[in-house]
Order: structure tokens, then sequence, then C-alpha cells
């Protein structure tokens, strides 16, 4: 799989707690909202 390199303007203050999190779950920041991104798409997130 090809990875796309992008950038994102995000809240502060939910950055650092999304940072903080993925160090708990032991993921790069990258992975987390890669799964993320992925489960919503699974749930219907597709419109």
């Amino acid at each position: 799989m090809v990875r796309k390199t992008t950038s994102l303007k995000i809240d502060e203050e939910l950055w650092k707690e999304v940072k903080i999190h993925s160090i708990q779950i032991g993921k790069d920041i990258s992975e987390y909202l890669e799964e993320l991104l992925k489960s919503d798409l699974k749930k219907g997130g597709r419109k």
C-alpha cells in the first residue's frame, strides 16, 4: 500500500489528546488516525 503524506489543521488541544492517547495505545498518530478513518468508513461513513 502506498501511503499519502498530507497536512491537517486540527484544534491544538484535540491534537494533544490524540498524541497522548496514541502513545498510551502504542501507536503513532498516523496509524491511529488511519484506523479511525477506516472504522468510520466501514460503519457507513461514506456519503
